[in-house]
């Protein structure tokens, strides 16, 4: 006599469905000439300016609301900045230059905004965020500052990175050293567990210009479910 028995496992996994990937294209900011909206930033500050773990925060601005339309939150100073030039002079006029490497981060994208796909909304991990600071100084104070950005990043549930981001004018408007974060300008945020931590500070804000944001051979990563399965078969005369 056989006796055959039979051990069938079988686990299905729904891999999550994305409608779309947002649509390829070059979408540049209000004051460019484009329909993507301009905005605003803070950046907190652990505990000064241009020091390692301060956090950047960026939301789009239309005039009264903050991030309808997209959001850039939580890359961090992973590395201490490098100093690229400095013409201050001995009467402390002049300029220091400043590259800074982030590191982390998120990009939220309102799904309605000019690169619709059928996704309410979307969300990118930011691989590559390198900002060039320029620090301006009258009589060893500083007066004004000015970044650009580059950056890109990954769609979650889409194909490696397809997104690109150029800011060519980002301009501080102010600090704590000197007054309060208005109303209308983002919180700070803290790169610990990506938390907004408020108002308080200490760190600075500014206004997010010029902006030239792409979309390039974004694609849907397939979904379909996955089965896993083991048959075991014992004979036994």
């Amino acid at each position: 006599m056989k006796a055959v028995i039979v051990v069938l496992l079988s686990v299905m996994i729904a891999v999550p469905a994305f409608a779309q990937a947002p649509a390829n294209g070059t979408y540049k900011s209000t004051d460019l000439g484009g329909v993507m909206l301009m905005g605003r930033y803070s950046e907190s500050w652990f505990p000064t300016n241009l020091s390692v773990n301060n956090t950047l925060n960026e939301q789009s601005w239309d005039g009264s609301t903050l991030g309808g339309q997209w959001h850039w939150y939580c890359p961090w100073i992973a590395s201490a900045p490098v100093l690229l030039s400095n013409t201050v002079n001995g009467s402390g006029n002049g300029s220091k230059t400043w590259r800074v490497t982030y590191t982390g981060g998120t990009c939220w994208l309102d799904g309605s905004g000019p690169w619709a796909g059928g996704d309410a909304f979307y969300t990118a991990s930011i691989s590559v965020w390198v900002a060039i600071v320029t620090e301006h100084y009258t009589n060893f104070v500083e007066d004004g500052t000015v970044r650009t950005h580059s950056a890109q990043a990954m769609f979650d549930g889409y194909n490696e990175d397809c997104m690109a981001l150029t800011i060519s004018n980002t301009a501080k408007v102010g600090d704590t050293d000197s007054e309060l974060l208005p109303a209308d300008y983002p919180h700070f945020w803290n790169w610990i567990g990506c938390s907004d931590i408020g108002t308080a500070g200490p760190g600075e804000w500014g206004d997010v210009h010029s902006i030239t944001f792409t979309i390039q051979s974004c694609e849907t990563v397939a979904t379909q479910q996955k089965s896993w399965g083991a048959v075991k078969s014992l004979y036994r005369k």
